[in-house]
Formats: structure tokens, sequence, C-alpha cells
């Protein structure tokens, strides 16, 4: 960053509408269609793409029947007349009527004024609360996660062509989708019919092998359909060979695992979820600082959309919670966002111009499930139907309702084609930048288990791991403000360890790109996390370590090898006769002990003094008591070398104070002085 302050930029709005998504998009249609010609209003949205996802055909571009390119639409060719932003909101002000953007990491906030809000940022998704599932899973809210998922199906083909071992090749093609709602049965129907469709292609690959399972935690799918058409999609999806288990949750998933909340383990490397809705952080805020009524994180509307109130606050979609005539909250589906989107937009310009503003009456037209194999389920106006009609008006409604008439023929085409034409199953697999993420797990949940593949490295920002080697037997408990991972990603990327919450614990997650870019840019924080990783030996390893000294000498006691010389300091001695004796001593660091009591309070190092001095300078009266010590392992003299080896190798330290019942230093030993102990044993015993 340049030494000097960011400008921001100023912008006036009469209208602010944030979210690009049905809701957002549609009231901004509605808006332009509805202002007088020639009006000078200025509206403005703010959006985190420039495009408009179409959500209810992302299965499809994740099974490869449909470009990606064909189900998104630029904003700006839908909402022509539209100033269009794409950026972050980073923070609304009630009461300046003003918000700050970020538009991207190089360029200063912006600062937008307006005299009327509309907030339709949607929910975002919250996998927190199931223990691996932010790491492990795949998700289908925006295009990059369908083609995402793709890419990763299709990767998962092509491993398993060249696997001999089944149980593995199993594992490869087994898939597993969490939650039995439309985009969750979907999504497992095309996955289905993905594999049925490419399977030819692959001679390793047989239909034994290749697994999907969907998770379910009602006793139907479809839940917002009736029972009887979830019955028949389960029945059709059952006889194509998925495997669907209802009143489920999943407890926990690691790279290779899925755990039920019946206990029952899947073997999978594949894990898409469709649930965890969440509610949006900005509207999460919007509602605190406003204090207006919330349902379920989303914000109370009237009928007209209005928020009560606030005469220039609008909301609709799925942060909205829209009453209906019958008192219900409207659902969150596109057809409900795409009609609140258009008669807000109306409403907003009846207002303006002091006209009635109309309420929400739309009462739904039915709901669409498409379950793959040319079959789909259909509730419309109170009629059901099921099989290839239902398809075909699924197909032939959505068709209708994607915006824009390019795309609507670019989707028939890719339609028609797939009807004659193999698949797509070119593998491209974009980078996608992985953030820091965080993970919450319970007392006893695994993290991950021995001979895992391992993806990240973890700070304990609350709680306490606790890391066992295959035997069972602890190798080290990682604590709050601790890390713990960065020997797998420095040598082979796998888990010697087992890794499980031993109380209530919150970890935060880098990825292994980002973890392996950090380490090419740092030379410090290589050799940093080098010397850490030392620490975390199974007990096999330390055995075969102790192996190489002679027996003798692990059976002897600290007290015969420490050095007794030791150069204490006192935590009242001042910073100024410290600093004159570490001009005239040498020495690494120096053991701080209390002036009263003598007893250890842990260990000042060289550099640690010179940074205490650089930051808060020779002080008049200041003292060492004053700089944070470190901690160094300890030992009673009575302890045994073997002892003492294994608690250095667990600390990651190559030194251990020598302590008595009252936890005064008598000494002090090195890993050095075990090594020149044991040379010069061989030199005294040379057959030994």
């Amino acid at each position: 960053m340049s030494g000097t302050m960011e400008k921001k930029k100023t912008l006036d709005l009469e209208i602010a509408i944030l979210g690009g998504g049905f809701a957002g998009v549609y009231c901004g249609k509605a808006l332009l269609k509805t202002l007088s010609k020639g009006s000078k209003t200025r509206i403005g949205m703010i959006a985190d793409e420039n495009y408009m996802v179409f959500q209810p055909m992302l299965p499809e571009v994740a099974s490869a029947s449909l470009s990606p390119r064909h189900v998104v639409n630029p904003i700006r060719h839908l909402c022509k007349g539209l100033e269009v932003y794409k950026a972050s909101v980073e923070s609304i002000d009630i009461e300046n009527k003003q918000l700050t953007i970020r538009p991207g990491s190089f360029s200063p906030p912006v600062t937008i004024r307006f005299k009327h809000l509309v907030v339709a940022l949607g929910a975002k998704v919250d996998l927190s609360r199931v223990p691996g599932m932010a790491e492990h899973a795949y998700l289908m809210q925006n295009v990059g996660d369908a083609m995402k998922l793709r890419a990763t199906v299709l990767a998962r083909f092509e491993e398993a062509n060249l696997v001999i071992d089944p149980d593995r090749r199993k594992r490869l093609l087994t898939f597993v989708v969490v939650g039995g709602g439309y985009s969750g049965v979907e999504t497992a129907g095309q996955i289905l019919d993905l594999f049925n469709s490419i399977n030819k292609y692959y001679s390793n690959v047989s239909q034994k092998d290749f697994h999907v399972s969907l998770i379910h935690s009602r006793d139907h799918l479809l839940p917002t359909l009736s029972v009887k058409l979830g019955n028949y999609a389960e029945r059709k999806l059952k006889e194509r060979g998925m495997d669907i288990r209802l009143n489920l949750r999943v407890k926990a998933l690691t790279s290779n695992q899925v755990t039920l909340s019946n206990g029952e383990v899947i073997e999978t490397n594949t894990v898409v979820s469709t649930v965890g809705n969440a509610p949006h952080p900005i509207v999460t805020k919007l509602i605190n600082d406003t204090g207006v009524e919330s349902v379920n994180g989303r914000i109370r509307t009237t009928e007209t959309m209005q928020v009560k109130g606030y005469d220039w606050l609008w909301s609709a979609g799925d942060c909205a919670a829209v009453p209906m005539q019958d008192g219900e909250i409207c659902i969150s589906t596109a057809q409900f966002a795409m009609r609140q989107g258009a008669l807000l937009g109306k409403n907003l310009n009846a207002f303006l111009r002091a006209e009635p503003v109309k309420p929400f009456t739309f009462k739904g037209l039915g709901e669409l499930a498409a379950i793959g194999h040319m079959t789909a389920v259909a509730e419309i106006m109170g009629l059901r139907f099921s099989g290839f009609f239902a398809w075909w008006m699924w197909r032939t409604i959505y068709l209708a309702k994607l915006p824009g008439l390019d795309r609507k023929l670019r989707v028939l085409i890719d339609w028609t084609l797939d009807m004659f034409f193999p698949r797509d199953i070119n593998l491209l697999s974009p980078r996608y930048t992985r953030a820091l993420q965080e993970a919450h797990l319970e007392a006893g949940n695994t993290l991950f288990k021995a001979g895992e593949p391992a993806f990240s490295f973890y700070i304990v920002k609350k709680g306490n791991i606790r890391l066992t080697d295959e035997a069972g037997e602890t190798i080290k408990d990682v604590s709050t403000g601790d890390f713990f991972g960065e020997r797998a990603l420095l040598t082979d990327h796998k888990w010697r360890f087992t890794a499980t919450a031993t109380k209530e614990s919150t970890l935060i997650g880098l990825g292994s790109a980002e973890f392996k870019a950090i380490l090419e840019n740092s030379t410090s924080m290589r050799k940093l996390l080098e010397r850490s990783a030392r620490q975390y030996r199974s007990t096999q390893e330390i055995g075969r370590m102790k192996d190489t000294l002679p027996v003798p000498l692990l059976e002897q006691t600290v007290q015969q090898l420490m050095t007794r010389e030791l150069h204490l300091i006192r935590d009242d001695d001042s910073v100024v006769a410290t600093l004159q004796r570490f001009n005239s001593e040498r020495h690494s660091f120096y053991p701080i002990v209390d002036a009263d009591t003598e007893q250890i309070k842990g260990v000042i190092a060289r550099e640690d003094f010179y940074d205490y001095v650089q930051v808060n300078g020779l002080e008049d009266g200041a003292t060492v008591g004053a700089i944070t010590c470190s901690q160094l392992p300890t030992a009673k003299p009575e302890t045994q070398i073997e002892a003492c080896i294994e608690t250095m190798v667990r600390c990651g330290s190559n030194k251990l104070l020598v302590v008595d019942e009252t936890q005064k230093v008598l000494g002090i030993i090195s890993i050095r002085d075990v090594l020149a102990a044991a040379v010069e044993h061989k030199l005294k015993h040379p057959s030994s």
C-alpha cells in the first residue's frame, strides 16, 4: 500500500439496488419500464458479478448438458439504461443514507449516496456447522460451482479408470449429494445421467463401481411438493440405481468419508451440499442497525415490500420475508423472487409519483423438478404431473422464463444437440481461489484420519485438537493460538495422524495452494514451519531415533548430563542493565526467574529482547518483567534421558530446563548434550 490515504469516490443515486439476482434484476427492469421517457432519475445496481445466473439450470451445467455461458446473462444487456457496478458491499450507513462498496483489491472504496435503497442480496451458504463440510463439500450456488463440480466428476472418472484397487475405485466413483430439495434431487439425477452417457468411454469403469447417494433430513423428497410426487421421484431414482437415505443428516465428513447421524459411514471423495443457507452478513447487520423485524434472518416487509419505519427502504427476494395474502411468508424460489422484484419496481416508481402502491398477491403457479432420464415431477395449478410429460413441461416453462432471446436459442440448440451427440467430456479445470475457511467441531468430532490426503493448514481459533497415531497414542494437543498440518503439506500431503476435537473447537483452514505460495515467498516462514514440523513424530519414529543411542545413556538421569552453570535474569532487573549484559555476553537466550521466589517464569531470546527495546525504547525504570517470555519444556533431575528426548521432540524444542519441586531452575540440557554424551560413550565402548 502507498503511504497516502486512499481517496474515496462518491456517487449520487436516486435509487440503489443491492443484488444482481432475480429480485434485483427484475426490479431494475420494472423501474426502467415504468419511468417516464426522458426521466433523469439515476438508478444504480451493485452486484458481486456483472451477470445474472439462471439457477434452475445449474445441474445441467454440472452434467455437461448445457454450456455454462448459456445460463448466465449480462445485467447490462437485461437492464439497458441501468448503471451497473460490479462491487462488494462493505457497509451501509443508515443515518446518512449512504453505502460503501469495494470495486476490487486494487481500487479504493466508493461511497454511494442514495434516496431509496432496495435490498435484494439473497442468501449466503454457511457450512461451518457440519465438521469438514466447508473444506470438502462442493456447492451448487452459482455457475462457477457448477463448472467446478463438472470438472471434479469428470476428474474422478479419469482417475478411477487407472486405479487397480477396487475399494479405492469405488470410493472415487461414489458421489454423495446432501439435501433432497430441488437442487439436490436435480443434481443427483444429472450425475446419474452423466455416468450413463459417458461410461462407455471408460473401459475400466463398470456399473458396479458407480454409486450416487442422496441424503435428506425429511421423510420424503421435494418437501414443497406433495408427498405423492416426492415418493414418485424417490421410486424413479431408486429404479435407476440411486441410493436414497431419508430422515438422516450428515454429521461430519473428511476427504474420504461421510458420517451420517445414525453412525453409518459412506466411503467417498466427492460430496455435494445443497443445504446450509444462511442470512447475508450485510442483511444481518442492516437488521441490527435499524431494529426492523426479521424472520429467520430475513427482513420482514409489508405486502408492498416496503420496510416498516423507513419510507426509503425496500426489500425482495431470498433476503426478504414478504407476506402473502394468507399471512404466510413467500418461499425462496425464483418465481417468487422474479415477481417480487417486478412489483417492487412498479411500487417504487408509484411511490416517487405519490401514487398508490399495490400489495403482492402472487400465490405461486406450481413447482417442477427434473429428476433425470427425461423424467420430472410437477404440480401446476393444483394438477400433478410426472414422467416424460412433466419433463417436457419443465423444459418448456424454464426455457420461456430464461431471460434473453439469444440465451433461449442457445439453450434450445444445446438440448437438441444433446439428443443426437455425446456429451462434452473435456476436463476443463480452471483454478479457483480458496479463501480462509472457518470450521466448527464439537467434542469428539474427527477432522481427518491417518492416511487421508491433506489439503489444509490449520490454526486453532478456539478449543483443542488432539493428534493421535495409528496406535491411538497422543502425539500432541494443539490448543488455542497454535497450528498444525505443516508437516503433511511440507512432505507428501498425507495425514500421518488422526485429528479429533477434545472439546468444542473453531479452526481456520488455509488451503494447500495458499500455504505453498507463502512458503515459496518467505524463507523465514519456511524455516519456522520446517522446525515446528519436527515435533509431530509418531511413537514409532521417536522409538527409531532412540534406537540410535546407547541404552546406558538413555537410562541415565538428567542430573548426570545437565549444565549447571546458568546465566539467569531476574524479572526486576532493569532493561538498561540487561542490555549492557547482552552486549558483554553472547548467550542466545536467558532463563527469567521471579525475583522473590526464584521460580522459573520462562526464557527470553536476544531477538525478543531487542524487538522490545526497538518498540518501547530504553524507558527509565522499565524492567525485564514487562517483556513477554517464551516457554521451554521442563523436567525433574531424576527424569531419565529417554523420557527427556521424547518431551523435547513433542514440544519442538532442542532444550529443556531442569527444575526442582518448587520450580527453581537447577540446570539445562539440550539435544547437543545428549549427542555429545553418545559420541563419548561410543569412543569408550566401540563394540557396543
